[in-house]
């Protein structure tokens, strides 16, 4: 069947095209991708390159404590399919090569694609590639334009390919870009402004709305039930206050403690009207 799926390791993504962008890889927090812009975009490289129409997109990250906010964001899209590894305790992503492979080789052998679009760069995956190949399926390789010389790709996953093509930095920055954050100022400093404050309030509440939308009907059930004053049940509270901690890069201010939490009854009351 003449049809196009495409394959994108975010791990590779994110890493590669924030170095290009902004000069070094970030942390995820660091970063926004404009979901559906970026989706269609894909999708209209995809049928050009391989000249029929798209199946799906694939979605390939890891995470250490199930899918995100914005893992959520993107699964709900149409034509994406979100598929998830894992992250190890020293940060590195497993299981993702393995999903690529799988899906790449399955959806080969099952004549269910002509054409691969493949957005990754891990020399694992050459031997997907290979195969995809032997089923008659022709693979495009797509890569972000490396800014070391060194390239960011492996050159045997780039000599397996059928085609190559990068993605500059004019392309990526119309979809992915830095988060920018006030600083906290230390207690006896005097430099805290009228816009950082305003600035820290918005972020604790987008914080608080990326949050809400991961919880399942019981724990905003559970959220809604409590009294004004009494605390958020532990877990959500400790998963609620290390991702804002870790896309913060910082310990949170025991004010914006309180505003997250806030935030956070806020976004469910507000969900549960709607």
């Amino acid at each position: 069947m003449n049809r196009i799926a495409v394959f994108v390791d975010a791990g590779y993504f994110y890493a590669s095209a924030s170095e290009l962008l902004f000069g070094a890889p970030l942390r995820r927090g660091e970063l926004r991708l404009a979901n559906a812009e970026f989706a269609q975009y894909l999708t209209h490289c995809a049928e050009t390159i391989g000249g029929c129409p798209l199946l799906r997109i694939y979605w390939y990250d890891g995470t250490n404590s199930g899918p995100t906010a914005a893992h959520l964001a993107m699964a709900y899209l149409d034509n994406i399919k979100l598929r998830l590894g894992f992250v190890n305790q020293s940060g590195e992503q497993k299981g993702v090569d393995g999903l690529i492979f799988s899906d790449l080789t399955n959806l080969a052998r099952n004549h269910a694609i002509s054409d691969a679009l493949l957005l990754a760069g891990d020399e694992d995956l050459r031997v997907g590639v290979q195969q995809a190949q032997e089923h008659g399926i022709r693979v495009h390789l797509l890569g972000v334009e490396p800014k070391d010389p060194s390239g960011n790709q492996s050159a045997a996953l780039q000599r397996e390919a059928d085609t190559r093509r990068q993605l500059d930095a004019a392309a990526l920055g119309q979809f992915l870009f830095r988060r920018e954050y006030a600083s906290t100022p230390s207690p006896e400093s005097d430099l805290a402004t009228d816009a950082d404050n305003a600035h820290n309030l918005a972020r604790m509440q987008e914080l608080a709305n990326e949050y809400a939308a991961t919880l399942d009907a019981s724990q905003r059930e559970l959220i809604l039930a409590l009294p004004e004053r009494t605390p958020l049940p532990h877990e959500l509270d400790r998963e609620l206050l290390l991702r804002a901690s870790e896309l913060l890069g910082r310990k949170l201010e025991e004010a914006e403690k309180r505003t997250l939490r806030g935030a956070l009854r806020g976004a469910v009351t507000e969900g549960n009207h709607a």
